[in-house]
């Protein structure tokens, strides 16, 4: 990773440790504080969630609340490149491919349509394409993985991916990095189950802002009286 860091300020000068509003120098220090911080606040998101629209902003702010109590660029788009395996986005191409993967969401109306195995099929794709975006200079996989399961509740699935080890899951982005989606998607599905329509129902209203609520409200109900 770190030969990709030409022009990187997030370390303490002569450090390999990420500057950190905690002003921790030691790194597995940081690693378990930022560990225990980053656990609270993804459950206080479990029960307060982040209404959006599931577009760049919504990932961002995700990032943010999650690592506001450690770094100040929390919610920032990285300035410098970054690799694990796999080399991500370019960072000055960041911008330009986020654009690409949510007005492609956007146009998919969120997987609303699809039926059950296809939405699988979806978030892993989505879920791959945000992997190689990488946009944040930490927290990716925790942020990815709020977001993948937030729409996963809008599209009416139950999806838990903390169950999915460290290790398998480097490995099945690495294989996704590199056009292999099979992985992914067998963790997926094993780790899925379908909701009730009136749970998928509370979800789109709880988790969407109104206008996108109100779509996607629509569209679900529309397709329900058709079947």
């Amino acid at each position: 990773m770190d030969n990709f860091e030409k022009k990187d300020d997030y370390f303490y000068e002569n450090t390999k440790v990420l500057k950190n509003k905690l002003n921790i120098l030691d790194k597995d220090l940081l690693k378990e504080s930022e560990k225990k911080l980053t656990a609270l606040r993804i459950s206080e998101l479990s029960t307060s969630p982040i209404v959006g629209d599931f577009d760049f902003e919504h990932l961002k702010k995700i990032n943010y609340y999650i690592f506001q109590d450690i770094y100040e660029w929390a919610g920032q788009v990285r300035k410098s490149e970054l690799a694990k395996l796999d080399l991500f986005c370019l960072y000055n191409n960041i911008d330009d491919f986020a654009n690409s993967i949510f007005t492609g969401l956007q146009a998919d109306k969120y997987f609303i349509e699809y039926d059950y195995d296809m939405k699988i099929a979806k978030l892993v794709e989505l879920f791959g394409n945000i992997n190689a975006l990488h946009p944040f200079r930490e927290g990716n996989g925790r942020t990815q993985r709020e977001f993948i399961e937030e729409l996963a509740k809008v599209d009416g699935i139950n999806l838990d991916l903390t169950k999915i080890g460290q290790n398998t899951m480097i490995q099945a982005s690495h294989r996704s990095m590199n056009g292999d989606n099979s992985q992914l998607e067998e963790l997926f599905s094993e780790l899925s189950s379908p909701m009730s329509l009136q749970m998928q129902l509370y979800y789109i209203s709880t988790l969407c802002n109104p206008k996108l609520a109100k779509k996607l409200l629509n569209c679900v109900m529309s397709n329900n009286k058709k079947r």
